[in-house]
């Protein structure tokens, strides 16, 4: 990809700011920051800081962009729940020449974006690392984590020789859609499972009944994957439980976080999207169900219903604490 490009994140949490921060320091690379002005102007008085250090790239609100050149590429980092608005914050700065990299969870944000924006390019990809940790605008990572890039369109490799050029850790996996629902196997495990009881890493390693609900979420989103022909369905499981037997304890997955915040949450992308599968398929989701059917009304408000939700923070409130 030429350098001399122009580079739209939309998204201000780690998975969007680890690439951005490797893009600013790529000599002619220009990066803007979509945001709605409450949220831009804040970004702009505060800064967005990376393991203690403020990034240096300019916000634009929708009216502001006409002054703007059209963005060659858009990196969307969003949480589900916020990608549709995103897109239409982003809708000045985009053109039939524009390439979209979704680095969002779940196995359908590539759909979205194409249905919107249908004359342009939309790559799939996603991040697979550590969780970040972040406090307003300020965001903790230890590193660990690579980009994936797949599609069939040539764009695929021009952006990983771009990422690549950053020092932007990136892998071009043979099979993108079974490696997307490998990671997507995982997070419907981990992510619902530690949102369920409240438990980081450490936690769910030494609780059978935990690692337990895990497994049944996992088992149900991968028979979807065999269901749909998804190469390597039949691993997918244990590959993942070896995944969460393996990560630092004192982490814990950003829909716990969302909990714990009180942020809506990822359950549409995670059980709404297992559950809807499976019953095309008329394959059982009874664990999935449960977190499904347990949300509240509108499932991308919050993962529990009320009053229990708020009862609910408070406990893991009190539970990580006295664990620090």
């Amino acid at each position: 990809m030429d350098p001399e490009k122009h580079i739209v994140l939309l998204g201000a949490g780690a998975i969007g700011v680890l690439p951005a921060a490797r893009l600013l320091k790529m000599p002619g690379v220009r990066l803007t920051g979509a945001a709605e002005p409450p949220r831009g102007e804040r970004y702009r008085r505060e800064g967005i800081c990376l393991n203690g250090q403020r990034l240096g790239f300019d916000y634009a609100a929708p009216e502001e962009m006409g002054a703007l050149p059209p963005a060659d590429l858009v990196i969307a980092a969003t949480k589900n729940p916020d990608l549709a608005a995103a897109l239409e914050t982003d809708a000045p700065l985009t053109d039939e020449k524009t390439v979209f990299l979704p680095l969002l969870n779940g196995i359908t944000a590539d759909s979205v974006i194409a249905a919107r924006f249908p004359r342009c390019t939309v790559l799939k990809g996603f991040f697979l690392g550590h969780a970040s940790v972040r406090e307003g605008n300020r965001i903790r990572h230890d590193g660990a984590g690579v980009i994936c890039i797949g599609g069939k369109d040539p764009a695929v490799l021009k952006v990983e020789s771009l990422f690549r050029d950053a020092g932007i850790p990136v892998e071009v996996p043979p099979d993108m859609t079974s490696a997307m629902w490998k990671k997507f196997v995982l997070n419907v495990g981990v992510n619902q499972a530690q949102a369920v009881y409240g438990a980081d890493y450490g936690t769910m390693q030494k609780s059978p009944g935990i690692l337990s609900f895990a497994r049944r979420l996992m088992e149900e989103a991968a028979a979807v994957a065999a269901a749909e022909k998804v190469s390597g369905a039949e691993n997918m499981v244990e590959e993942a439980m070896k995944i969460v037997l393996a990560m630092p304890g004192d982490v814990k997955t950003s829909m716990l976080q969302d909990v714990l915040a009180g942020r809506k949450t990822e359950v549409e992308a995670f059980a709404g999207t297992v559950c809807a599968l499976a019953s095309q398929h008329g394959r059982p989701a009874r664990a999935t169900g449960k977190c499904w059917n347990g949300s509240a009304d509108d499932p991308a408000v919050c993962f529990f219903p009320e009053p229990w939700y708020n009862i609910h923070r408070k406990n893991i409130r009190k539970k990580t604490t006295r664990r620090k």
